[in-house]
């Protein structure tokens, strides 16, 4: 029985391995990073993203990016908001980039890419100028609501940009660069679930 299974397992992965080629997978990533973080906002390009993303293999896994999808520069336009969904608690996203898998569960731990910025478009943080992502339980309370929020409705591998309306940030308080009352802009991807 073991040998049967581990001939059946091996016939997979062979032809896993034919389905996925790294010129194509080469070429799909590259069309994909062609498209500028300012155009997929404003909703230009989704159907060459679609296109791009849905011919890739069903085995392929997104690597964690760099960071270039989240760069913005300037002020952010309320046509850049366009296509948001809005859940009810007030939190605005757009999927940038469709994940895979499970979501995390509340207290797993997890760890995400980030870059955040005010509405004028100065950027207070980012995780990714770092190169390290963050690490902490989801749905815990260790991070502002609207993160928690987002971060457990998103699978591995997920890019969403984030409005996060003050309420669900720092609300009345003030945080180092972040004034209070401030709608926050968050470029999220969820990189790992750890535990």
């Amino acid at each position: 029985m073991a040998a049967l299974i581990t001939r059946t397992r091996a016939r997979w992965f062979a032809v896993a391995a034919a389905a996925v080629t790294l010129p194509r997978a080469a070429a799909l990533t590259a069309r994909a990073s062609a498209l500028t973080r300012r155009s997929m906002l404003l909703g230009a390009g989704t159907g060459a993203l679609a296109a791009a993303t849905s011919a890739a293999p069903a085995l392929a896994r997104p690597a964690p990016s760099d960071g270039a999808w989240a760069k913005h520069d300037g002020a952010f336009a309320g046509v850049e908001f366009d296509g948001f969904k809005k859940t009810p608690s007030g939190l605005e996203y757009k999927v940038f980039e469709e994940g895979y898998g499970v979501k995390p569960t509340a207290g797993q731990g997890i760890k995400a890419h980030y870059a955040g910025y005010l509405l004028d478009g100065a950027k207070f943080d980012s995780s990714y100028d770092r190169r390290s992502p963050l690490g902490f339980a989801v749905g815990t309370g260790r991070v502002i609501k609207g993160w928690d929020e987002a971060l457990l409705d998103m699978r591995v591998g997920e890019k969403r940009v984030l409005k996060i309306p003050a309420a669900l940030a720092y609300g009345k308080r003030g945080v180092g660069p972040i004034p209070a009352d401030s709608t926050l802009v968050f470029f999220v991807e969820l990189v790992a679930i750890t535990g």
